[in-house]
């Protein structure tokens, strides 16, 4: 075939050249060679954990920390099925991701002869996790697939996308792809929607906004707009950061405890703001909140409009450009109640903190630097984490908030600390959750990633302990260990510290964030 181009190299060029991919995250196998083949021609750099799991969870963390969709190419049937978890994640915190992976030959699709990696249906297998998901036979229509799924990562409530292109397409000769442009604009709402909500804001007399993912990269118009309305913004999960925690209308994280809850339901207009409302965010055993005032709603996706609520007036549209138009129409307020009411919602969720964790989320915010990148696993430090420690910018806070696993904080923090290698990135594991992804360790020593992985070590898993205990259940299969962690640490290449108090461990925090590369804490919990 001499220099000629195949299917392979027309994609990643199509990528580099026209969408500005200049990262992807995969394992490199027999089955999309071609794939590799395009990336070396691109010259996009193609970083290789050690799982799949591991590639999606760093190509979620980059995308979090960059705002571009992250970019995985797999290999075939397991190669996909490794990476759902990381997919899924993805999916229900509405982030951006392109999963480009090969699948079986054209001949032998969906036939069940039995070839290596073979799927009944991979596309299908990714479909309910994914924007769309789609086998492509004709390489036509990957120009146009790709244009879609970049005018969902920017247009629409964004979620990943899966293509999958048999391995003999992929090898297929070809020419240049040439983009296919097509118009895509976020929704806006109306002029008689903007009219008719600020005439309810102004009749509020406690306002209150709830501020979600989809506020991520509104942070000067929610300020603006809590600013004059003086209202105080409670954040969800994957909002962190988005209004800064040292902003006196920051509520924060807090809006999982009950006292909190009971005065958002009271008060006589609540703006909801690119949230979803879920159980997640609220920790309320699937009870959502009964708002007895008006409710505001803004969101991007139509369909998440009249989900767990009804709102008063509820607006399809961007966050950013929504609160700006409605800033304008509204009155400004000078009561500094919505300050006062902040503050009492963070003393309060301080103060009702497990005081076991108190003293070790002091040392670690006393030695958080502000411009650090945060990755939490499923633990119990890190649940209090979620709400104690600050986050004075947006895109700085990583976290499974839809779907809660275990194990993917480390390589979540990898993908963070290759998106922006100059911040110091804090990672918050359990001892069990680490076993999950622990070979990543020797991914971030081939990157010398600049990572600091706090290890809250309470030998098994301590929050399923307690659920156990809580329903007078006997404790099984709770009680697992990783023996040796620092020895398993230095086996990997990092530096490791093991800490016994708060003091030791403000020291070991330090330490590791004035030096580079990975460093390894090991927190002997208090049982």
């Amino acid at each position: 075939m001499g220099n000629e181009l195949r299917v392979g190299e027309a994609i990643i060029d199509l990528l580099a050249n026209e969408y500005g991919v200049d990262v992807v995250f995969g394992i490199p196998g027999v089955h999309n060679i071609e794939l590799y083949r395009g990336l070396h021609r691109s010259g996009v750099r193609a970083v290789s954990p050690r799982h799949e799991q591991g590639a999606g969870f760093m190509a979620d963390g980059w995308s979090i920390i960059t705002g571009r969709p992250g970019v995985c190419v797999l290999i075939s049937g397991p190669g996909v099925t490794n990476a759902l978890t990381p997919i899924a994640q993805a999916y229900h915190d509405s982030r951006p991701m392109l999963v480009l992976a090969s699948t079986t030959p054209t001949d032998a699709l969906g036939k069940n002869f039995g070839p290596l990696h073979d799927l009944p249906d991979q596309a299908k297998i990714a479909e309910s996790v994914c924007a769309f998901s789609e086998t492509v036979t004709d390489p036509s229509r990957l120009p146009a697939l790709i244009e879609r799924a970049f005018n969902v990562f920017a247009s629409s409530r964004p979620r990943p996308v899966h293509i999958a292109i048999p391995m003999d397409v992929l090898a297929q000769p070809c020419e240049p792809f040439a983009r296919k442009k097509l118009a895509a604009a976020k929704p806006t709402a109306p002029p008689n929607e903007i009219l008719r909500a600020a005439e309810i804001i102004d009749s509020a007399q406690n306002p209150v906004v709830i501020a979600g993912g989809g506020c991520v990269d509104a942070g000067a118009e929610l300020v603006a707009f809590a600013e004059t309305l003086d209202a105080p913004v409670l954040l969800t999960g994957n909002a962190k950061g988005v209004v800064s925690a040292v902003h006196d209308l920051c509520a924060g994280n807090c809006l999982v405890f009950g006292r909190v809850q009971r005065d958002v339901e009271s008060a006589d207009v609540v703006v909801v703001v690119g949230t979803e409302l879920s159980d997640t965010d609220l920790y309320n055993n699937g009870r959502a909140l009964n708002f007895t005032g008006k409710v505001v709603r803004i969101d991007i996706d139509p369909e998440q409009i009249n989900r767990r609520t009804i709102p008063t007036v509820g607006m399809v549209g961007d966050a950013a450009t929504t609160l700006s138009r409605l800033t304008e129409k509204i009155r400004r307020r000078s009561t500094n109640t919505g300050r006062q009411r902040a503050r009492e919602w963070r003393d309060h969720a301080r103060n009702k903190t497990n005081p076991r964790f108190v003293p070790w989320l002091r040392a670690i915010e006393d030695e958080l630097p502000s411009d650090a990148i945060v990755a939490l696993d499923s633990t119990q430090l890190a649940y209090s984490a979620h709400w104690w420690l600050p986050a004075t910018r947006s895109r700085s806070w990583l976290a499974p908030y839809g779907f809660g696993t275990l194990g993917c904080a480390l390589p979540m923090a990898i993908g963070a600390s290759i998106a922006s290698p100059d911040r110091p990135v804090l990672a918050i594991v359990g001892d069990g959750g680490w076993l999950f992804t622990v070979a990543e360790m020797a991914s971030a020593t081939d990157l010398n990633s600049n990572i600091t992985l706090l290890l809250w070590d309470n030998s098994g898993y301590e929050q399923i302990r307690e659920s156990f205990d809580d329903v007078d259940a006997p404790r099984l299969g709770v009680d697992v260990s990783s023996n040796d962690p620092c020895l398993i640490a230095r086996g990997f290449g990092w530096q490791t510290t093991q800490v016994d108090t708060p003091e030791q461990l403000a020291q070991a925090l330090a330490k590791s964030f004035a030096a580079t590369g990975p460093n390894f804490i090991r927190v002997v919990a208090p049982r």
